[in-house]
């Protein structure tokens, strides 16, 4: 009687284990080519310094970024760097130079390099001409928001005037 009650409880184990272990091997196989490392190419960096021709724009209601179009704002628009990114624009024809951050995509007139706020274009000079032969220069690609030194997510204190 036992022996028949061991066999019965040993049988249905088995069956039940069995699943378990069939279905687990079909998830962990399944989870195989998951879990080994992927290569992902790595876009190329965007340049340092770029010469060519930029405009200026006024009328926009928000810009690619979801944000409201400010005149007021040092703000621009590049066909590719990311959003955040801080470039320094240098107009060569007279020397002044404005730091913008990119919060729009453009130009999408050919030959154009960027595309910059009201605000932008009046510091370097190019207001009356509308367009400027300038250089860009990336300063910082992306701003840093949270500090994670301790391990934990906190604003970074400021100081002083934020381009943003």
């Amino acid at each position: 009687m036992f022996a028949n009650l061991t066999f019965r409880a040993a049988g249905s184990l088995a069956r039940c284990g069995g699943f378990r272990l069939l279905s687990l091997a079909v998830l962990f196989g399944s989870l195989g080519p998951l879990a080994e490392a992927k290569t992902f190419p790595v876009p190329a960096a965007p340049a340092l310094r770029t010469k060519g021709i930029a405009s200026w724009y006024a009328e926009s209601r928000f810009t690619s970024t979801g944000e409201r179009y400010r005149p007021g704002a040092m703000t621009a628009a590049h066909p590719t760097l990311p959003f955040g990114t801080l470039v320094a624009v240098r107009n060569l024809k007279n020397g002044k130079i404005a730091l913008v951050r990119i919060n729009d995509r453009g130009p999408y007139k050919k030959g154009r390099i960027i595309d910059l706020s009201r605000a932008a274009a009046d510091r370097l000079g190019m207001l009356s001409d509308g367009l400027a032969l300038v250089e860009l220069r990336i300063v910082r690609s992306t701003p840093r928001l949270f500090s994670s030194a301790t391990g934990t997510l906190r604003p970074v204190s400021r100081r002083g005037p934020v381009p943003f």
